[in-house]
């Protein structure tokens, strides 16, 4: 008779974030890296990692949150090193993020939903970040705060114009096409 050992506090904080966290990790950290998937799973990895290190009273209650910043920080540390990035450069900033939408809705709004996240890629990169983060990630906006810095107050900011901004763009697209 063996006697199978309890998991420590650590260990079951990072199975809780494997289970249900390391596919949108994997996704959020791709679109970071440029659709490079090997890495964003290196990444992810490395973020588990440091969370069996950190002490589980410090992460337990905004694992999430603490999650995409350590991915977020960490994939542009490598695309600083590799020198595809410069942070003062929105127009490099441009690309750094991408989205492939889900493909499980019918066909009409399946259009309408991929046709709104190319819009998304013409927003300005803060507010294709946030927009991410909330609508793809279903990250709050205290999470989209942790993660990214910014004030609450500033990522409900961010929030409303971006929005504001794809509503004028899908609005402009569909008075400019044939009835």
């Amino acid at each position: 008779m063996s006697v199978q050992p309890q998991p420590d506090e650590a260990s079951l904080l990072v199975r809780r974030a494997l289970d249900q966290y390391e596919a949108n990790l994997v996704a959020y950290t791709t679109g970071i890296l440029n659709g490079d998937l090997e890495r964003a799973r290196d990444v992810v990895q490395d973020a588990l990692l440091k969370l069996y290190l950190t002490d589980p009273e410090k992460v337990r209650d905004n694992l999430k949150a603490w999650l995409f910043t350590v991915c977020r920080n960490r994939a542009l540390d490598i695309l600083r090193k590799d020198h595809r990035l410069d942070l003062g450069n929105e127009d490099a900033l441009e690309g750094a993020v991408s989205f492939t939408p889900d493909p499980s809705e019918n066909a009409d709004s399946h259009e309408l939903h991929a046709r709104i996240w190319e819009l998304v890629d013409k927003l300005r990169p803060n507010q294709r970040e946030v927009i991410r983060l909330k609508f793809m990630h279903d990250c709050s906006y205290q999470q989209i705060a942790d993660v990214t810095g910014l004030t609450v107050g500033n990522v409900g900011f961010i929030m409303h114009v971006a929005i504001k901004k794809l509503r004028e763009l899908l609005n402009r697209e569909m008075a400019s096409r044939p009835q």
